[in-house]
């Protein structure tokens, strides 16, 4: 956690010495996320760093549609490891504060997958659930965009194979993310 603030702070800090010119905010834009990302799974909660790549098109200055991957390393102990990723799809829509800064709130769906390590076996769930997230994104030059987000996917996973005797798992994953996307 003390990375991901340290970065926080260093892309927050450049934004106060970096003037942004009027911002393109519609069409395509691509980028990528540095996650903390905590995993309720099992009624135990788990948290690490994960990776992220989003990308969208904006039509007009507040709706757009926006898909977002990411992943994480192994979570966990040394008993069990966890691993969690996603891939959502949500329409999202922006309130312009001013030239630089804007808030969004999106709403969608996700296909998520946990994989899970314990007592020398494998167990992979899987399935669908819903995502939403609110953030807030600072133009810092016409093209480039820092952003700060939170991101909560819920769903009831399947297990594939059974091995651990747990048909399925209710699991919510959260993410605080800090990102960095160009603006087409």
């Amino acid at each position: 956690m003390k990375k991901l603030s340290l970065v926080a702070v260093s892309l927050l800090s450049a934004l106060v010495v970096g003037q942004a010119s009027a911002a393109d905010t519609t069409g395509f834009y691509v980028g990528g996320a540095l996650n903390r990302v905590t995993v309720d799974a099992f009624d135990d909660s788990e948290s690490g760093t994960g990776l992220g790549v989003y990308g969208g098109y904006n039509f007009n200055e507040w709706f757009g549609l926006e898909a977002n991957l990411f992943a994480t390393g192994d979570l966990g102990d040394k008993d069990v490891d966890i691993s969690a990723g996603a891939f959502s799809f949500t329409p999202k829509f922006t309130m312009q504060i001013n030239d630089m800064f804007s808030a969004y709130a999106k709403v969608g769906v996700a296909s998520m997958a946990v994989k899970v390590e314990a007592l020398g076996f494998d167990e992979d769930f899987t399935g669908f659930g819903w995502t939403y997230g609110v953030g807030v994104n600072a133009a810092v030059t016409e093209h480039l965009n820092v952003r700060l987000s939170y991101d909560v996917t819920t769903g009831d996973l399947d297990a594939d194979h059974n091995y651990l005797n747990v048909k399925n798992i209710d699991t919510d994953i959260k993410q605080l993310a800090i990102g960095v996307h160009y603006q087409f």
